[in-house]
């Protein structure tokens, strides 16, 4: 129950209703900042036609087999290897995603639609971490 001589200052309820009242103000907190950061939006959905480059902020350097990058923007540190090397290095200048995916399976001999689904996955991890930059074909 407590400590013997001292009552508790709230009830659980009392607690529960604090906590509740917490978490509504931390949530009406966000709902207010994701209004007025207009840079806040919807993770962008990688298609065959994107053209994607890597991020000016990144800084790599190789490292034996791997490639070492350092995001300035986020300060993390990242390392790939063989087939992800070769789509960093694919993309330091501007290229169409399907024309890296066709270059990918001519290279390696491997079947097109596990090329895109594995590469597509690797893209957008790349890009959910803030090392890529996107834009449609249409836009070019």
């Amino acid at each position: 129950m407590g400590l013997p001589g001292r009552q508790p200052q709230y009830g659980f309820q009392s607690f529960v209703d604090r906590v509740i009242r917490i978490r509504y103000e931390i949530l009406h907190l966000l709902v207010l900042a994701c209004q007025e950061d207009e840079a806040m939006t919807l993770p962008q959905k990688l298609k065959l036609d994107s053209i994607v480059q890597r991020d000016a902020d990144v800084i790599g350097a190789e490292a034996d087999q791997d490639i070492v990058m350092v995001s300035i923007a986020n300060g993390a540190y990242y390392g790939v290897s063989h087939v992800a090397r070769e789509i960093w290095e694919a993309v330091e200048n501007p290229k169409k995603i399907s024309d890296l995916i066709g270059d990918l399976t001519t290279s390696y001999n491997i079947d097109r639609s596990l090329c895109e689904e594995q590469t597509l996955s690797f893209l957008e991890d790349l890009l959910a971490e803030g090392l890529l930059q996107v834009r449609d074909a249409q836009a070019s």
